[in-house]
């Protein structure tokens, strides 16, 4: 496609904008009817600017008047006969481009949170009598033979938990009262 006779003359007198002559240039190099255009409105202009001046004897003011007339009316005529302009819906890749990565996070977000936790590996410490201690993300246990002690931790809570010895101790914050809540228990 080639470029309005308008652009070719604003480029031939350096007016065109940075872009906009950058890609002029640039269809110029391949186009050898658009270059001699080009040369022909420099050469125009050269022409121009070694005139002396405007010619004597003439009163510019209604002339300019009447210049103008003219220029209006052949473009609201050129209006009326011109074919409708194409609406071009414009391209938006960067819609995509935020809205993708945004609802990836999201479903990803939501996936990982439906998951069940982890689970944790309870640990055991077991005495020479058969006590049995045991702590746990759910409880703290204490075992001998048949008859089990158990201290249940809330699911929804995070719990530390640790068995050294013969104790075992957890943690957690408490959702209802937000109080931490310590679990200890001891063997002897």
């Amino acid at each position: 496609m080639h470029p309005s006779q308008s652009n070719l003359a604003l480029y031939a007198g350096g007016e065109l904008g940075l872009w906009a002559r950058m890609r002029m240039a640039r269809h110029l190099r391949r186009c050898q009817g658009c270059s001699r255009q080009v040369e022909e409105f420099r050469g125009l202009r050269e022409w121009m600017q070694s005139q002396d001046g405007m010619p004597a004897g003439i009163d510019w003011g209604p002339l300019a008047a009447e210049l103008k007339a003219n220029i209006r009316l052949g473009l609201a005529a050129g209006q009326c006969v011109a074919p409708a302009p194409q609406v071009l819906r414009p391209v938006i890749p960067w819609r995509a481009a935020v809205v993708l990565p945004v609802l990836l996070v999201v479903v990803l977000g939501w996936w990982l949170q439906s998951w069940p936790p982890p689970s944790v590996p309870a640990v055991k410490s077991a005495d020479p009598r058969g006590l049995v201690l045991t702590a746990s993300p759910r409880a703290i246990e204490l075992q001998q033979g048949d008859w089990a002690f158990a201290l249940l931790h809330p699911p929804s809570a995070e719990v530390t938990f640790s068995v050294s010895g013969q104790e075992a101790r957890s943690r957690y914050v408490d959702s209802e009262t937000g109080y931490v809540t310590i679990s200890h228990v001891y063997t002897q």
